[in-house]
């Protein structure tokens, strides 16, 4: 094989090469790890401006979180610097709390639906991580 050749396969092979690790650096999460991060970063914790109050029933305290959706609204750009994904999550489901129905405070079933904004990142395993901003 003559030399030309030799250093155009390598040129090439190395070129698609970068090409490729540098493209999966950069990857975003799947639709699945979105659905799971956010679940495990709301499930314990949702804010209370989400529940939908009604004129006769106020929740003031949550005790449990059913989430019934998670939806990308909307990807930001890749930061470098960073290295991390930002995204605009839209999530709805029920909660029961606390809360007051005719001025007796007991337990009482309610919906919530809102948008947070996360960051997606990997850690040196490759493991996504999610973090609300």
């Amino acid at each position: 094989m003559k030399p030309i050749y030799k250093f155009l396969t390598l040129s090439i092979t190395i070129f698609y090469m970068l090409t490729l690790f540098i493209g999966c650096s950069a990857q975003k999460p799947s639709e699945v790890d979105v659905k799971k991060l956010v679940e495990e970063k709301l499930g314990k914790n949702v804010p209370l401006a989400w529940v939908k109050n009604s004129d006769d029933v106020k929740i003031f305290g949550i005790k449990d979180i059913k989430i019934k959706t998670v939806k990308i609204e909307e990807w930001g750009k890749y930061n470098k610097e960073r290295q991390y994904w930002p995204a605009k999550i839209k999530v709805s489901g029920s909660v029961t709390g606390l809360g007051k129905v005719l001025g007796v405070t007991s337990y009482v079933d309610g919906d919530f639906e809102g948008i947070a904004e996360f960051t997606f990142s990997q850690d040196d395993f490759g493991k996504w991580k999610a973090s609300k901003k």
